[in-house]
């Protein structure tokens, strides 16, 4: 297993695809903390009633927030780079032809399956980290060259916030990167994958809007779908009103009658199951001669 976890890892790490996602995750960050930080420079209000001012803009960019901003941004545009990554470890196979290979040098299928979800989850894991890591050195610029350089913040139960932030925003990616990698498997190449796990997710949210319009019996499904409950669990993270938000608001969340934050969480968590099974029931029964 440590063998096909290292085959995996180097076939990854050699490909163009990953550093290309890593460095637009990086890109995404930078752009959008260097619009607001010009933003926060040029505007006196903004917002609904102009509410907020570019001082409280400014100072919302500093090292206290700059990890759950950082994390926001992954947890909302990350999906996609962590989809392609998915789809790409697993569908690549059938289009270059080497999955008869892998399959049979391996010692067994569900051991060749297990060792690239465990290398696509490192590096998916790796990826955020790196786009928080990011966005803590530009908010360090930020809060040095501003005068904000005070770190009475940092305590226990602030660390301890961050880390679970962390945690959530990891664990809303999960059902996205299954789906990806259970549809390739499935479909048998990158596209399906891609396709499938970035379609449902932008194509959701706007079902779920026309279904909640339709009355019953269909304004109740939205919640057991997969974007819903990813925004409940997004929305336990702290983040300033002035910030931007990628998604909708705790009032409309409320409004919406979703889940608790723990059921939330179990439904997204039989989602991953259920991929994760699929992709392994799939490959383990598929004739790899005529893939």
């Amino acid at each position: 297993m440590t063998q096909l976890i290292a085959v995996e890892f180097f076939k990854l790490r050699k490909r163009m695809m990953t550093w290309v996602v890593a460095l637009l995750l990086v890109g995404l960050v930078v752009l959008l903390y260097s619009i607001l930080w010009s933003v926060s420079g040029r505007v006196t209000t903004f917002g609904h009633d102009a509410r907020f001012t570019g001082e409280e803009l400014r100072r919302a960019l500093f090292l206290q927030t700059s990890v759950p901003f950082s994390l926001s941004i992954v947890g909302s545009f990350g999906i996609i780079l962590a989809v392609v990554l998915a789809a790409g470890a697993v569908g690549s196979e059938y289009s270059w032809g080497t999955v008869r290979l892998m399959a049979t040098a391996s010692r067994g299928r569900v051991q060749l399956m297990a060792a690239k979800l465990i290398v696509v989850c490192g590096l998916v894991i790796a990826g955020a980290l790196l786009g928080v890591a990011v966005g803590l050195v530009y908010s360090s610029i930020i809060t040095f060259t501003s005068g904000g350089s005070n770190f009475d913040f940092v305590t226990g139960a602030f660390i301890r916030d961050q880390l679970e932030s962390c945690a959530r925003t990891l664990f809303v990616l999960a059902p996205y990167v299954t789906m990806a990698f259970a549809a390739a498997v499935v479909g048998r190449s990158t596209l399906a994958g891609v396709g499938s796990a970035i379609g449902f997710a932008f194509m959701e949210p706007l079902i779920n809007g026309l279904m909640r319009v339709a009355g019953s019996p269909w304004e109740d499904i939205p919640r057991f779908l997969i974007n819903a409950n990813v925004q409940v669990v997004l929305l336990q993270n702290s983040l300033p009103d002035v910030l931007p938000h990628f998604g909708p608001s705790r009032r409309e969340l409320a409004d919406r009658h979703l889940n608790s934050p723990e059921v939330a969480a179990l439904i997204l968590g039989l989602y991953v199951v259920v991929f994760v099974a699929l992709a392994f029931y799939a490959y383990r029964k598929r004739d790899i001669t005529a893939s």
